[in-house]
């Protein structure tokens, strides 16, 4: 669990403290990509299976908005393809 601990903690740490200006969006996407990478490839089976488990949760909640914005419909396929290991 050392994995999800520390991909938690970064996330928190990074959303915590931000700047009066916002958000560095190069920070933000790096933070984003390096999260998606642990989550497809540095997981153990159980590590997964949970993380896996809370997205299918995150997307039915989502596929229960009448009128999804366009930032929900790509986050529901995001999390579709992360369920049905289609993303690399």
């Amino acid at each position: 669990m050392s994995k999800l601990a520390s991909l938690l903690m970064d996330l928190l740490c990074h959303i915590t403290i931000e700047p009066d200006d916002g958000l560095n969006p190069d920070d933000t996407a790096d933070l984003q990509i390096d999260t998606w990478q642990a989550l497809i490839h540095d997981l153990s089976d159980s590590e997964l299976s949970l993380v896996k488990t809370a997205a299918q949760a995150k997307l039915t909640a989502l596929e229960s908005i009448s009128r999804p914005s366009a930032d929900e419909e790509q986050l529901m396929a995001i999390l579709d393809a992360f369920i049905n290991n289609e993303l690399q």
